[in-house]
């Protein structure tokens, strides 16, 4: 019994969940087949299933729910709706149901009876074949049409984009009916559109307005966007499966587009912000290839709310103020689409289904936003057209003014046919040429070429400005009315005069110039002393014979000259005596060298010969006779005789050499081997002998310092002075340079200096070193502020270049280091070679606060004379005197002698050298007041610095 009873209650339950489940899917409208459109979509249930789910798989479930998901489904997940349709009687005509979202992937439609047998199921969606080749319906459809009074019908939608759709029944004769009226309004629509991109389009043909082209390229991409996302471009094409690709390319063209088009209105937008703009323009195009529509919508409307907002803030920034008018309309139009897309896109993500009003309100307002950019266009180029306007009136007024300028100018201005016709000129051409006035002269100047002395100079004028377009400041020789002639300089260009061509320029009288430009021309060239060639002009001729002597493998001889003994007349009884002695002496090497080779004074007591040809082969006699000349010779003054000797070191061209500077680097070795064999003889350069070698090595330096200067391969280096008799606060230490060699080998500065030195290199090293520790300096602020005394070494060569001078004061300037602070070391011998530019520059720095000291004290024949007019504040006295000062009693009288000297003339002292504490605390007691070398401390790289303990 109990058995029985158990049995009854399971069937009871069972039926009573069977009634349960089939009141969920028994959820039923009536419908009234009086009324010819029912939305279904409330009156739906809905089941999220996994895709693979089947239709009777679908009935036998329970949780279905009364609204759409607002989460777009996953990639193995499909949307089931369904609904019980009753009918009040039989169908006579036919219901369609449809799905209003043209751009849903897969969309299957199951009617069935109410026995739940499948009168039809309808498998539709952009990702399946189409139905019919020819032609495919906009909207997803299925037929009602059953004899039965009720009809169960199951949806089934798969798609990555959002969920948003509507779900109605309509008649067939109103289905028609609606879609009529939504194409007729999208005809109206896109046709407004079409005719402003054709107009547009054709216009730019016509006036070649860049805008226009972009703007009706972009109205055009319009067109087909609102096509293909109501569904209508792939009704037409076919591709209906790439709608959300097709919708994001679309959108990345458009914006590429309308990136141009607001460039273009919104004038000075710097180039940065359009390459940003095209950066996410490809970036959307690129994203046309990627396939979840969800990302397709989030990343569209990411890039274009970014772009539209940095529209409207760029165009607030660079707002012109002759084009508020056409700046206000874009913004308007601008606005009036970004609010319709960022509408349509709000209630897509609000899964909320826009009805065809809406919709067609919406792209409505697209075509009124695109008509307000068409007159921001207008505008825009209306006001170019004002300022073309106003630009024309500014050349007028400038027209006016240049000829009120050529009739009144101080300078003579002419206008000429090309045959030579004089059809214009001002007063001051016709003073210039010696006529009255502009009538007088265009009147009796038949042809231009009166007013040259040689009338074919005007030939060859036209013939230059025929070839380079116009001319400048050519100098001729010209013909006054009553004969004389003169020079004068001319400039002209041929410019168009409607349809003729005309030679316009002007004239100025040059002659007093020109008469002086002869002497001039020989003061460039010619040692103002012995008015034999300068060096500069030797060089160049030096330069030119190699070149020639390359080509055409003739002969090339050197000759570099030293005299000797000029030293003792120049110090003994005055500069006037040397340069008399220099005067003579050339004199007579001219009557020796006369036309057999070009003669040059390179410096104070040096000259050399350029011997060519079949003269080169008799260098070596020529030699001779010069040593014998000079020897010969007496130089007398005030009483005194004195007799000279000369060095002369000889080479000569060959293949290997290309540079002048090789062949006269060789030559000066060759002659000061000559003075290191005993003077007053010939050496001829041999690439075996040692000592050429050396110079040799010297030579090999040149491209390691040009690369060094190039690649900034020096380093500075520092090295600390250590006081001695008092206490000293802050950094004190002297810049020092190295240069890196291969695998970061460091380089002293003994290695290459000499052959900078010899090659005029020094100048550039030295601006090298200022500007880079005055960087790093500046750099370091607090090391700055620690900062006692640097010292800087300069090279004595350098101050014969004028622009050291500026380029110093300019570097203090520029990175504001304090002028105490530093102090220029300046080597003693290197200094008394351009004594007259070392002092200008010590007035000049020591007035702004520098300090100077006298570098490597003691090296030198006549220290103290030198170092009695040098207005140095410190002497650094040689290392020679240092290093052996404990043991030699000849060195610690010489450093007590220039200690002594020193400061009785009120400078401080430095010993240099300094390689042990014995030798340190010998100093200090000597009253030496800085000590500096390796018993102090070692060089290091200033990027590394360390204080000093």
């Amino acid at each position: 019994m109990r058995a029985f009873y158990g049995v009854w209650l399971t069937l009871c339950l069972l039926i009573s969940l069977n009634s349960l489940n089939a009141k969920a899917l028994s959820y039923e409208v009536s419908v009234d087949i009086g009324s010819s459109s029912i939305l279904l979509q409330q009156d739906i249930q809905w089941l999220v299933a996994d895709s693979s789910t089947q239709l009777s798989d679908i009935q036998n479930l329970h949780d279905w729910q009364n609204a759409v998901p607002l989460s777009a489904l996953d990639t193995n997940q499909s949307l089931w709706g369904t609904i019980n349709l009753r009918f009040s009687r039989t169908l006579t005509e036919f219901y369609y149901l449809q799905v209003s979202n043209p751009q849903l992937d897969y969309v299957d439609i199951y009617l069935l009876d109410d026995k739940d047998r499948i009168l039809s199921s309808h498998l539709m969606g952009n990702r399946r074949a189409a139905a019919s080749p020819y032609f495919n319906p906009r909207l997803f459809i299925a037929p009602v049409d059953s004899q039965d009074q009720q009809v169960k019908v199951f949806f089934k939608i798969s798609d990555d984009g959002p969920l948003v759709f509507s779900i109605s029944m309509q008649k067939q004769q109103t289905l028609i009916a609606n879609e009529q009226i939504l194409l007729t309004i999208m005809g109206f629509i896109c046709g407004g559109l079409t005719l402003l991109a054709g107009y547009f389009l054709i216009t730019y043909v016509y006036m070649r307005s860049p805008v226009r082209f972009w703007f009706s390229l972009s109205t055009a991409i319009l067109v087909v966007l609102l096509l293909n996302y109501k569904g209508l471009f792939g009704q037409i094409t076919g591709l209906l499966a790439y709608i959300s690709n097709i919708n994001i390319a679309l959108l990345g063209l458009l914006l590429l587009s309308t990136t141009k088009v607001s460039l273009i209105l919104l004038e000075g937008i710097p180039a940065r912000w359009r390459y940003i703009f095209y950066l996410l323009a490809y970036a959307m195009l690129a994203m046309a290839f990627t396939a979840n529509s969800s990302q397709h919508m989030l990343f569209a409307t990411a890039c274009w709310a970014l772009v539209i907002l940095l529209i409207l803030v760029l165009g607030l920034f660079y707002l012109k103020p002759d084009k508020k008018q056409a700046t206000l309309f874009y913004f308007c139009g601008l606005n009036v689409i970004a609010i319709s897309g960022a509408t349509q896109v709000s209630l897509l993500f609000l899964v909320l289904p826009i009805s065809e009003l809406t919709s067609m309100l919406l792209a409505a307002m697209i075509l009124l936003g695109t008509v307000l950019i068409a007159l921001a266009i207008e505008a825009h180029e209306r006001m170019l057209k004002r300022r073309q306007y106003l630009q024309q009136q500014n050349v007028i007024g400038e027209l006016q003014h240049y000829y009120q300028f050529f009739k009144d100018g101080a300078e003579g201005f002419y206008t000429s046919t090309l045959e030579g016709k004089l059809t214009s000129v001002n007063q001051a051409m016709c003073d210039l040429f010696g006529y009255a006035n502009e009538g007088q002269m265009l009147q009796q100047v038949v042809h231009t070429e009166q007013l040259y002395a040689q009338p074919k100079d005007r030939e060859l004028l036209l013939g230059d400005i025929h070839q380079n377009g116009a001319i400048v400041d050519k100098e001729l020789k010209g013909k006054r009315q009553d004969g004389t002639e003169f020079w004068f300089s001319i400039s002209g260009q041929i410019k168009n005069q409607g349809n003729n061509e005309q030679l316009f320029g002007g004239a100025f009288d040059i002659t007093q110039r020109k008469q002086s430009s002869i002497s001039l021309h020989y003061l460039a060239t010619h040692d103002p002393l012995t008015g034999v060639y300068n060096r500069l002009e030797f060089e160049r001729q030096l330069r030119a014979a190699l070149l020639n002597a390359q080509h055409s493998n003739s002969d090339l001889t050197l000759l570099y000259m030293n005299l000797d003994q000029f030293k003792v007349v120049n110090d003994s009884c005055g500069h006037k005596a040397g340069d008399l002695l220099i005067k003579q002496l050339s004199q007579e090497l001219n009557t020796v060298v006369m036309e057999k080779g070009v003669l040059a004074r390179l410096n104070g007591d040096e000259f050399a010969v350029l011997l060519e040809a079949d003269n080169a082969q008799m260098a070596y006699l020529l030699a001779n006779k010069i040593l014998s000349a000079v020897q010969a010779f007496r130089f007398v003054w005030e009483g005194r005789v004195f007799t000279l000797g000369i060095s002369i070191g000889q080479v000569s061209w060959q293949a290997n050499i290309s540079a002048p500077e090789q062949l006269l680097s060789m030559a000066d070795a060759a002659c000061f081997r000559a003075k290191e064999k005993g003077r007053n003889q010939v050496h001829t350069y041999s690439s075996e002998d040692i000592q050429m070698q050396r110079y040799a090595s010297e030579l090999s330096w040149l491209d390691d310092i040009k690369l060094a200067l190039k690649d900034d391969s020096f380093e500075l280096y520092y090295q600390h002075y250590q006081a001695l008799g008092k206490s000293a606060g802050g950094h004190h230490y002297e810049i020092l340079l190295r240069m890196r060699g291969q695998e970061s080998t460091i380089i002293a500065p003994n290695a290459f200096l000499p052959s900078a030195e010899r090659y005029n290199f020094t100048t550039q090293i030295d601006r090298w070193v200022v500007e880079n520790y005055f960087s790093w300096l500046k750099c370091n602020p607090e090391h700055e502020k620690q900062l006692e005394r640097v010292s800087i070494n300069l090279n004595g060569h350098s101050f014969a270049d004028q622009d050291l001078k500026l380029f110093v004061l300019n570097a203090f300037k520029k990175y504001q280091i304090p002028y105490h602070k530093v102090c220029f070391e300046i080597t003693e011998s290197m200094a008394m070679l351009k004594m007259d530019e070392t002092l200008e520059f010590i007035h000049t720095f020591r007035a702004l606060g520098c300090l100077f000291a006298l570098d490597d004290f003691g090296s030198g024949f006549s220290s103290y004379n030198y170092l009695k007019n040098m207005p140095v504040d410190q002497v650094k006295i040689d290392g020679t005197f240092i290093k052996d000062i404990l043991v030699d009693p000849i060195d610690m009288a010489m450093v007590g002698s220039i200690k002594d000297i020193a400061k009785a003339m009120g400078m401080e002292t430095v010993a240099e050298f300094v390689e042990s504490p014995e030798i340190m605390v010998e100093l200090g007691k000597m009253g030496i007041d800085y000590a500096q070398g390796f018993g102090i401390a070692k060089p290091k790289p200033l990027a590394n610095f360390e204080s000093h303990h």
